[in-house]
């Protein structure tokens, strides 16, 4: 681990589990909709992340190119204040998949 920095820009290797293979939830459709679900929220952070990244770059620079994205570690306020606005991302969107209802999953509504 002493090759890692201890910053923003670090990197690991891939690990491939066999989670792919398990149904964790009440059935395999219902996984692949959360699987999907949650591969889209990491997505939108993510060009979310990168945007706000520009944006700091414009601010700052007035020009961004691609090497400056890449290589951007943001100082600990703009970090803690990205890190703040991901937890509200994560909320918005994953915090109703663990709702519960009062109303049973195969009754009837009347409208």
């Amino acid at each position: 681990m002493s090759d890692l920095k201890r910053d923003n820009s670090y990197t690991t290797n891939f690990f491939k589990s066999d989670t792919d293979q398990s149904v964790l939830l009440k059935d395999l459709m219902t996984d692949n909709i959360v699987t999907a679900i949650i591969n889209m929220g990491a997505e939108m952070w993510t060009t979310r992340r990168r945007l706000m990244t520009i944006e700091q770059l414009l601010t700052e620079n007035g020009a961004v190119t691609t090497e400056m994205i890449e290589k951007y570690n943001p100082p600990p306020e703009i970090t803690a204040s990205w890190e703040q606005e991901r937890d509200e991302f994560i909320a918005r969107i994953y915090d109703v998949l663990a709702r519960r209802g009062d109303v049973p999953i195969d009754a009837k509504l009347n409208y």
